[in-house]
């Protein structure tokens, strides 16, 4: 009997011991479903995070284009289409009386055959300098060459030429 005992005890932690590495090896072959799981559930989030940043800059390239697009209409409505207008540059750099400076800078208002696009302007008193170099009196006598005048910018003109309007745009 006590041999009987013995193989029966032995018998039993044989079967504890490999009862216990079944449930290991399936824990095991679990936990490692699980980790791979979770690297496909990262994964997963990643490309919807992405493929919904991709949606949202779609959608605002999208509204943009469309805004362009509504602004255009809006302009050819206006009469604002580029065939119909002509771009003149202005680059003035010279000395001039005040009253040639007040003539230019009257003829550089916009109005609704023309607009002017400032790009520089920049006055310089000639006068002043050389009176401030003299003494500190300043003489408002009408000569030419009191100002250094820089002017830079673009007229833009609308063209007296009527476009039909089978003609493309």
């Amino acid at each position: 009997m006590p041999t009987i005992k013995i193989f029966r005890s032995s018998m039993m932690t044989g079967l504890l011991v490999v009862l216990c590495l079944l449930v290991g090896s399936f824990f095991l072959s679990g936990y490692q479903r699980y980790a791979v799981n979770l690297d496909k559930k990262a994964a997963l989030i990643q490309k919807t995070e992405l493929l919904n940043h991709r949606r949202t800059n779609r959608e605002q390239k999208w509204q943009n284009i469309s805004r362009v697009n509504h602004f255009v209409k809006q302009a050819q409505l206006l009469g604002l289409v580029r065939k119909k207008w002509s771009v003149y540059h202005v680059d003035v750099e010279d000395s001039v009386t005040f009253t040639q400076m007040k003539k230019l800078l009257v003829q550089c208002t916009n109005d609704d055959a023309h607009y002017f696009k400032p790009i520089s302007f920049h006055i310089k008193s000639i006068k002043a300098i050389e009176n401030k170099k003299k003494q500190s009196v300043m003489t408002y006598q009408n000569h030419k060459g009191d100002i250094l005048m820089t002017l830079k910018g673009a007229f833009v003109v609308k063209n007296n030429n009527r476009i039909s309007d089978n003609e493309p745009k």
